[in-house]
């Protein structure tokens, strides 16, 4: 029977367990990985160097996708009073 919608499967329940064990009862990775994207933004703000910054824009960019859902394009435009829209995938794709 599979799992209920938004609750993790046992591999990863298995996993979450593991890591607490390890690093305490309130280790969470996404939240971990949120504290690194800070410290990394730190650095690259005392730094000022192209790499620094996209290694922090890269950290953040990785929390987006656990925070924010993807969007995607949408042209539209106007043609003999019909309104035509245009979404545009992520592979490059265009669907009517």
């Amino acid at each position: 029977m599979p799992s209920r919608l938004g609750s993790p499967n046992k591999n990863k329940k298995f996993l979450l367990n593991r890591l607490q064990d390890m690093y305490g009862d309130d280790f969470h990775p996404i939240m971990k990985m949120a504290e690194n994207a800070v410290r990394l933004h730190d650095i690259a703000s005392k730094n000022d160097t192209i790499d620094d910054l996209k290694r922090s824009i890269d950290a953040w960019d990785r929390i987006a996708k656990y925070t924010e859902p993807k969007l995607k394009a949408v042209d539209c435009y106007q043609e003999d009073r019909v309104v035509n829209v245009i979404i545009k995938r992520f592979d490059g794709k265009g669907s009517r």
